[in-house]
């Protein structure tokens, strides 16, 4: 179930960094109403970072999907401060992999949680995906 040159095994990790921005705002993304780190922008964060890591350690056929995503948004970021999210796959379960989930700003954490994914062949999900209204 591996590709390339990067295996895929526990204990691979990767931390992905952005700046919040207004684009990344809570009120301009409907989730609140201040101008702060929204929970949209770190949940879209996790699932990047984790998909990075996965990047040529799959069969070129394969992809993942996100299927759960368990966080806690424990801390306010404001407008021009940078997070870091970090992932680490921690468990492979047949086509199953578990990701643990921290997220923090320059004063610390600001999520932790739970990230899972499901390895599939690409091409047969999205046709059964286009399919499901016809």
């Amino acid at each position: 179930m591996t590709g390339s040159d990067k295996k895929l095994e526990t204990g691979i990790h990767l931390t992905m960094r952005e700046e919040v921005t207004e684009a990344r705002a809570a009120r301009t993304l409907g989730s609140g109403s201040l101008m702060v780190y929204g929970t949209p922008a770190m949940l879209l964060l996790v699932e990047r970072t984790a998909v990075a890591l996965l990047e040529g350690r799959l069969d070129p056929a394969m992809t993942t999907v996100g299927t759960r995503l368990n966080m806690d948004h424990v801390s306010a970021t404001p407008l021009g401060a940078e997070v870091s999210c970090q992932v680490v796959l921690e468990n492979i379960d047949r086509k199953k992999l578990t990701f643990s989930v921290e997220v923090s700003d320059q004063a610390g954490l600001i999520g932790k949680g739970i990230h899972e994914r499901f390895i599939v062949d690409g091409a047969r999900f999205q046709k059964k995906a286009d399919e499901k209204f016809l």
